[in-house]
């Protein structure tokens, strides 16, 4: 069966109009959600890539996860070991690419880019109460953290930069890459391949172990909920942060090239 009979099906399958389709898949409500599952396939298509196959399996498991529990975006499996690896696909949040100051003595200037990592529902009171004495959480914490997730949720975050470039055009309503001359810039200066600047941007992509994420003094990342008072709380922030010293396309600290991803793979199972 073709794609485009799929299509087809799937249309009549969920009485969706066939004219109308098009219409629907633009819908400013539909696209985050459709870019977001999306990109799930293009990380397990690139992890496939990479990884020895020899050694490693990469698949998109189908589930409907239950609410309060999380399931993988993509597993990864090291088959001498049948260890299986879980990783999380984030894309980057929309218009965040900006410039700071670096904290350092040096006092250069970074390029930044926050990465959208949250859950898609928040917990609410009822499964709270079910899910704190789970976790060995104070049910009050969890609540103040309701929409964020823990690092044992999963072991790996995958992003990719392209959507920090996107904007909603105000005349059409359409979600749309729409970079600023300094985005264009900051892209040319980290673009050592001959794609397109769009192209270029979805798939440079970066992996972060999900422990090297979390609020913690030995990340130096800070939480910035006004009720939680704990500097170690442990919970994944909701827009992890990276960081890029100018016309260096690795990133300062906790993300590396998904090229480069394997060493973070073999850190699971040695």
């Amino acid at each position: 069966m073709t794609w485009i009979q799929r299509l087809i099906n799937y249309c009549k399958e969920y009485n969706i109009p066939l004219e109308y389709l098009g219409d629907t898949l633009y819908d400013p409500k539909v696209v985050p959600m459709i870019r977001g599952k999306a990109f799930e396939f293009s990380v397990t298509t690139v992890l496939s890539a990479i990884l020895d196959k020899a050694e490693w399996k990469v698949n998109k498991p189908l589930m409907n996860a239950q609410l309060g529990l999380h399931d993988a975006d993509v597993r990864v499996t090291h088959i001498p070991t049948s260890k299986i690896i879980t990783v999380e696909c984030k894309l980057a949040k929309n218009k965040s690419y900006g410039v700071v100051k670096s904290p350092t003595s040096s006092g250069s200037i970074l390029s930044k880019i926050a990465v959208k990592c949250m859950r898609s529902r928040t917990l609410g009171s009822e499964m709270v109460e079910k899910l704190a004495p789970k976790l060995g959480i104070d049910k009050d914490v969890l609540t103040i953290h309701n929409d964020q997730y823990l690092p044992g949720n999963f072991d790996l975050v995958v992003t990719s930069i392209g959507n920090a470039f996107y904007r909603t055009n105000k005349e059409t309503g359409r979600f749309e890459w729409q970079p600023t001359d300094k985005e264009v810039e900051f892209l040319q200066s980290i673009n050592d391949t001959d794609m397109n600047l769009k192209d270029f941007a979805f798939f440079r992509m970066y992996i972060s172990r999900s422990w090297d994420l979390i609020i913690s003094p030995q990340t130096g990342i800070t939480c910035t909920r006004k009720k939680c008072k704990r500097m170690d709380c442990g919970f994944v922030p909701n827009y992890p942060l990276m960081f890029f010293e100018h016309g260096n396309k690795i990133p300062i600290a906790r993300w590396v090239p998904i090229e480069d991803s394997e060493p973070l793979f073999r850190q699971f199972i040695s």
